[in-house]
């Protein structure tokens, strides 16, 4: 009997494919298809590109990006280039540089481990459409040592 594989391209990876956990279905003449577990099948797909020995796609930057919940200009500010470049690199017509590949690689695994400071910084990028600087630091002393103001 021949496998019944499901192809994921709602991921924006070409070459995804299911061979399990996913259910097939009808509505209104219409076929559809269920994938459980998304979020984990991402981080899988995502982790699995970070550990490929070969250099990222236009598609597979696209993919970390956006599991990592940022802008191009967001990243791009992240590798220290321009967002453009960053469109670039998404579309295949100009080539990652191998140390932005690394870096965006490690950027990834970095912002699923939970614990790091890293993390959370990567994830108060995500959250905020826009940075608003703060008008005023203000510090108190307290057992000598200093500290931000409540």
């Amino acid at each position: 009997m021949e496998k019944s594989w499901y192809h994921y391209i709602e991921c924006g990876l070409p070459a995804v494919y299911l061979e399990n956990g996913f259910a097939r279905d009808s509505v209104d003449g219409e076929q559809c298809v269920g994938v459980d577990s998304v979020d984990q099948l991402h981080r899988t797909i995502a982790t699995t590109l970070t550990g490929k020995s070969t250099a990222l796609t236009g598609e597979e930057v696209r993919f970390l990006r956006v599991e990592m919940n940022l802008s191009q200009k967001r990243l791009g500010t992240l590798l220290g280039v321009e967002d453009q470049t960053v469109a670039r690199w998404e579309k295949n017509s100009t080539p990652l540089p191998r140390t932005s590949d690394v870096a965006l690689r490690a950027l990834y695994l970095e912002s699923i481990n939970k614990g790091s400071v890293l993390s959370s910084l990567l994830k108060m990028l995500a959250e905020s459409d826009s940075q608003q600087a703060m008008s005023k630091l203000v510090f108190v002393e307290v057992n000598d040592r200093w500290q931000l103001s409540a």
